[in-house]
């Protein structure tokens, strides 16, 4: 008998409650995240043990239901011990964070092969009383995705993307890259202080002294000065009194506390651009690396993804999943995604270039990448506690047609605001509302206008169309998200990309004379985005070249009409969708700052998010918010009144490591309240199933199998009945092999994600390729 799940949105205000965590026992903010523990799993109860072998997943229908089958063994309950399989149907929830997804059984059936059924009556019956169905399984993202077929999931839509490349410039000494969107535009550091100016669209601490009439950038701990904003830079041996006096406020912390800065150790070079810029870096002449079984050589000592190919004698550069050639690192650069030669497929596994795969047309590893950013994450909000946005424009609403749509979007709001057929809907963080004036009141939308999803990639609204309302009740609300909403495209090869690109006439398009909101999204370019399996998506890195702040559009924007000058400015960036923003009101004394994200209700930090007001911790993610929790779905079981939800931490009652439960306990298999599992670390996990109760093994010496009777060679085939790869037993050769080599492949992606998330590559820092090519 298969157990009834209520709906999902049903359980959305138990969840919100599981999401929280005590505010006794806010997460440290060192610690790796938690990964999936390995496989087999043994666990015992009075004197039995139960052994687990890794799950062979069949089907994960649109991500959220899956289908697996997985060989057990059982020892105390007969004289020998037994084996068997346990085919079953199961609820999932998804851990960005943590990449692992909890598995909750809604019906299984364990089998027996050749076994009396009053014995397996009892193995049953055993099984049961040590791992309850009601028990949730950890199992690793990574193990999931590589045993399903990525051809036949759902993934994001293909769109054209533009593959030019933007302006590149080369240094081979130190260097930074100080980007304006279009012209750079100055603002009063406050109404009452008119002597020094700031630069609110650029990604740089950056002034202007109205009374000496220079400009001054900080670099680091050190400042610069020059005549012109094109330069000569050159070492600041003064500060005007104007930057020594700045408003000791919240909003000038960073700045003040590198007053009056200190010496230069090297003199950096300074580009100037209007424009979105890539910058290459090497540390003196190029060196290089040969990668074993290719005619590649890497560039070691770059602060990028940059290559030669001895075939060719080309230079290849990659940035924001686009890849570059040139003759010369000088230029001039053209588009070679649809064309890379094919030595970049065979870039080995385990070599520390072996990130850029995943930009490389065709690759499981690009394949990976797609998947990986169509599995989708959801906010679940709750009616009954409505919180609301408040959008802010400058000045009266501005609003501006989409080309080819029904849409209009307002220019001059940090919020992505859009029109349709007279009413207004704002996509914040992941959630929809909706109201009938520009300036709100705003609601929870419960149904967005499908002429919003005809936006298209040319828009710099266009993430918002990978945000939808999955379900709705009078209660609550479930909106659903895939790394689109990051700026996370799929190109029309089949590689995932960042941004659309440079598109002639729109690079600029929200730039304004008295305000500037940036859409890095939309960009692409300027912030050294790369690709990384271990983030689970884009990252910036190279900070120290391309700004403190990020790069591309993470510059800052000023309201004179309310006060509010926020450096970051509500941009969606390449490491999550919540992107960058450090927001304070002089004039109200309200400071929110964040790594990533920050609203009045909490904030996010290098991809940790901590609610003051509740107390919730939790660890990265694509999504955290102030309106609800962030969790793939939920899972209930209505005989023992258990629920569970994701995306937290741990906590005083216990650690879940993905979950927590309406039990205040831990809740993954791994770690819950009925038994203790521990990763076998004597037995061979090479153990499968087949549909009819019998296990198959896998070592040395080829395929044994176990149909009740011990260890034997499996059966023979059938000619006259059979495949010529089958016996007849059920054992499918072609298929267990595939199986085995998806398992393989699965465990080689976690333990390798592991090893880069709990490494300095995912500390947030501005180095890549195993800590190479690091700049200052």
């Amino acid at each position: 008998m298969k157990l009834q799940i209520p709906c999902v949105a049903a359980l959305a205000p138990l969840i919100t409650l599981l999401c929280i965590v005590s505010p006794t026992h806010a997460q440290d903010q060192t610690d790796p995240p938690t990964t999936d523990p390995g496989w087999p799993r043994v666990f015992t109860k009075d004197g039995q043990t139960l052994t687990v072998y890794q799950p062979q997943v069949e089907d994960w229908i649109d991500y959220k239901k899956i289908h697996y089958r997985m060989a057990i063994s059982i020892e105390g309950v007969t004289k020998e011990e037994k084996f068997g399989v346990v085919e079953t149907d199961a609820n999932t929830l998804v851990n960005h964070t943590d990449r692992t997804v909890v598995l909750y059984a809604t019906s299984r059936d364990i089998r027996f092969a050749n076994t009396p059924d009053a014995e397996v009556t009892k193995l049953r019956a055993a099984i049961n009383e040590i791992v309850p169905m009601g028990n949730l399984m950890n199992f690793s993202l990574d193990r999931v995705l590589a045993c399903v077929d990525a051809d036949k999931q759902a993934k994001q839509k293909p769109v054209k993307l533009n593959i030019q490349p933007p302006p590149i410039i080369y240094s081979s000494k130190p260097s930074i890259l100080v980007m304006f969107m279009g012209e750079p535009q100055l603002k009063p550091v406050s109404k009452d202080k008119t002597d020094l100016m700031f630069a609110i669209n650029t990604n740089w601490p950056f002034f202007y002294d109205t009374v000496d009439q220079k400009y001054f950038l900080l670099d680091q701990d050190s400042w610069l000065t020059a005549t012109d904003t094109k330069g000569p830079w050159t070492p600041a041996p003064t500060l005007p009194d104007s930057l020594a006096s700045l408003p000791d406020d919240e909003n000038w912390a960073d700045v003040r506390s590198h007053v009056p800065g200190k010496k230069f150790d090297t003199v950096p070079s300074v580009f100037v651009t209007t424009k979105p810029t890539e910058l290459i870096l090497t540390d003196g002449d190029p060196t290089y690396t040969p990668i074993p079984g290719t005619r590649l050589l890497s560039v070691g000592n770059s602060n990028c993804a940059l290559f030669r190919d001895t075939a060719d004698n080309k230079f290849y550069f990659l940035a924001a999943g686009r890849w570059f050639r040139a003759t010369s690192l000088e230029g001039p650069w053209s588009a070679a995604s649809d064309d890379l030669p094919a030595d970049f497929a065979k870039i080995p596994d385990d070599n520390a270039d072996a990130f850029v795969k995943a930009s490389v047309p065709g690759t499981q590893d690009a394949k990976d990448a797609v998947m990986l950013a169509s599995v989708p994450t959801t906010n679940t909000v709750d009616l009954a506690n409505p919180v609301t946005v408040s959008v802010e424009y400058h000045g009266d609403p501005q609003f501006k047609d989409i080309d080819g749509t029904s849409v209009r979007y307002a220019v001059n709001s940090a919020y992505t605001v859009l029109l349709v057929n007279g009413n207004y809907y704002c996509c914040d963080q992941g959630v929809w509302f909706t109201s009938n004036a520009a300036t709100g009141p705003w609601s929870y939308c419960t149904k967005v206008p499908p002429a919003i999803y005809t936006i298209p990639p040319s828009s710099p609204v266009y993430n918002v169309t990978y945000v939808t309302v999955e379900s709705s009740t009078p209660e609550t609300v479930i909106y659903s998200q895939t790394a689109g909403y990051s700026g996370e495209y799929v190109a029309a090869n089949g590689v995932l990309m960042f941004g659309a690109g440079l598109l002639a006439g729109a690079i600029i398009a929200d730039n304004h004379n008295d305000y500037y909101y940036p859409r890095p999204a939309f960009y692409s370019y300027g912030c050294g985005a790369v690709y990384h399996h271990g983030y689970g998506g884009y990252y910036g890195g190279a900070r120290a070249a391309y700004g403190p702040y990020g790069g591309i559009g993470y510059g800052a924007a000023y309201n004179p009409a309310t006060g509010v000058y926020s450096r970051g400015a509500r941009a969606y960036g390449p490491h999550g969708s919540a992107g960058v923003r450090q927001a304070y009101n002089p004039y109200t004394g309200t400071y929110a700052a964040a790594g990533y994200r920050a609203t009045p209700r909490g904030t996010a930090t290098a991809g940790r998010a901590y609610n003051p007001y509740t107390g919730a911790s939790a660890a990265g993610g694509r999504v955290s918010t102030a309106y609800g929790s962030a969790a793939r779905g939920a899972a209930y079981n209505p005989r023992t009144g258990n629920a569970v939800a994701g995306a937290s931490r741990s906590g005083p009652a216990g650690s879940a490591g993905v979950v927590r439960t309406n039990r205040g306990t831990g809740a993954a298999a791994w770690n819950n309240p009925y038994s203790q599992g521990a990763v076998a670390k004597t037995k061979s996990g090479n153990i499968y199933g087949a549909k009819d109760g019998t296990v198959y093994k896998r070592d040395s010496n080829g395929w044994s199998e176990n149909s009740g009777n011990g260890w034997k060679a499996p059966a023979k085939p059938r000619p006259t009945q059979l495949p010529a790869n089958a016996t007849s037993s059920g054992f499918n050769r072609e298929r267990f092999e595939s199986q085995a080599r998806a398992r393989d492949r699965g465990s080689f992606q976690s333990q390798r994600t592991s090893s880069w998330r709990s490494s300095e590559r995912f500390s947030g820092g501005d180095s890549r390729r195993g800590g190479r090519g690091r700049r200052r």
